[in-house]
């Protein structure tokens, strides 16, 4: 039994840290995308999703590595829409990112996410959520070195053996 089997805690802190980590990694894919195309794609919402859904993998799967994982994904999404207005704003004003990041009036950002939210991207998040958590509760499969054999093919082969000896013997 390993580590793992014996504290199943300290996988699901791993794959929330990974998970987390996933999340903001794809947020700021999701801003420099957005900033780039100067247009916000929905689908961006997805990969993020995705993004976490594997990340948690490094858990070990269930329930709960699925919840944590729409969470995440959900976050990451916000955060990525966050920093897209952010930085949009930044480059309409020339402004650097991380000045207006840090002055930034955020009940009026958290307002226009607000707005946009109630449109379209209620359902690319709600997708999101959906992927983080149906990539994350999958429980991964156990790798086998081998080819591996059904047992009706060994008991065959065992069977036909035997009864090739019996003949042998008669």
């Amino acid at each position: 039994m390993s580590e793992a089997d014996l504290f199943p805690e300290k996988k699901l802190l791993l794959g929330g840290l990974a998970g987390l980590a996933a999340a903001i990694i794809g947020a700021i894919i999701w801003a420099v995308v957005t900033v780039t195309a100067k247009y916000q794609i929905g689908w961006m919402a997805v990969g993020v999703g995705v993004l976490v859904g594997f990340a948690l993998r490094i858990g070990n799967g269930g329930k709960a590595f699925g919840i944590l994982g729409a969470f995440l994904a959900l976050f990451g999404c916000i955060l990525g829409n966050y920093f897209s207005l952010i930085a949009l704003a930044a480059a309409e004003l020339h402004v650097p990112f991380f000045t207006l990041l840090s002055n930034t009036d955020t009940p009026k950002v958290i307002s226009a996410m607000w707005e946009d939210f109630m449109s379209a991207s209620f359902l690319f998040y709600a997708i999101a959520a959906y992927e983080g958590y149906k990539f994350s509760a999958i429980r991964p499969s156990n790798v086998c070195s081998g080819p591996e054999i059904a047992p009706q093919q060994q008991t065959a082969g065992v069977v036909q053996a035997d009864e090739a000896s019996a003949q042998e013997r008669r």
